[in-house]
């Protein structure tokens, strides 16, 4: 189990981007009280292969966002060493919300990757269900509609002891300009080893899709490939242990190696 006590040492980590993006997303029971205190930051190393090629950290902060009261939530994901010097990363991901629904007021992505750069900047209006998208205009969004970080903290409440092997948690989320639906297939049960130690966890097998124009639903295999497996502490924390993923050019995994200010 994660606990407060049980900080760690912070380490490396690269291109969070999409992979933690996926990591959070369903549809049962809400536990009623937020998982995570502002004052919470986590701290992960990405690998390709056996090398470490950056790290990221996520912070979560209580703020004003104008005259309301909100949390602030931020991302950055860096790359590092010899990584660095090959293909230099810098990506930061930010979000104002509502602490008691965990609805987006406001997000920011700002993309650094190469000579590749992309900035969005995102408002939310919930009673009427419109996205202001500073690339695309208004665009009409399912209700509850979320962004990557507002997600994140919105999966980690869930209450998963109801959750059976084969469940699938199901998430509308707004991503680069887009629409897309996010499942997560319910393996069981593992334990797994890193190198803060060994954790109990609940294994997920993400997978996405794009809201296609004119259709209200998404085809999405019964049998999802297992190119890409989450895991999260079994605890009342519900924090990302360790995502792997693997792509044609070769295996990428994320670990969590740090963390302070953990609610339990």
């Amino acid at each position: 189990m994660i606990s407060k006590q049980n900080t760690g040492v912070f380490a490396d980590l690269a291109k969070f981007n999409v992979f933690i993006i996926l990591l959070f997303f369903p549809l049962f029971t809400v536990i009623g009280q937020n998982c995570f205190i502002p004052g919470e930051e986590l701290r992960y190393s990405i690998y390709f292969g056996p090398i470490n090629a950056g790290i990221a950290d996520v912070k979560l902060v209580k703020t004003y966002y104008g005259s309301n009261r909100v949390f602030h939530s931020k991302l950055i994901g860096r790359s590092t060493g010899l990584a660095d010097k090959i293909y230099k990363v810098y990506d930061t991901y930010e979000c104002y919300f509502d602490s008691i629904n965990i609805l987006p007021v406001t997000s920011i992505r700002d993309i650094r990757e190469g000579r590749y750069r992309k900035k969005n900047i995102d408002s939310y209006n919930h009673q009427s269900n419109i996205i202001s998208c500073g690339n695309k205009g208004e665009i009409q969004a399912p209700k509850d509609i979320r962004d990557i970080m507002s997600a994140f903290y919105f999966f980690r409440n869930y209450n998963f002891t109801s959750l059976r092997k084969g469940d699938i948690i199901k998430i509308e989320i707004f991503f680069d300009d887009e629409l897309i639906t996010f499942r997560l297939y319910f393996i069981g049960k593992e334990h797994i080893e890193t190198k803060m130690g060994e954790f109990n966890c609940l294994k997920f097998i993400p997978e996405i899709a794009k809201k296609k124009k004119n259709e209200q639903s998404e085809n999405i295999s019964p049998t999802p490939k297992d190119d890409m497996i989450l895991w999260i502490s079994d605890d009342p924390n519900h924090v990302p242990i360790r995502v792997k993923f693997d792509l044609f050019i070769g295996s990428i995994k994320c670990d969590l190696i740090g963390h302070q200010g953990l609610k339990y």
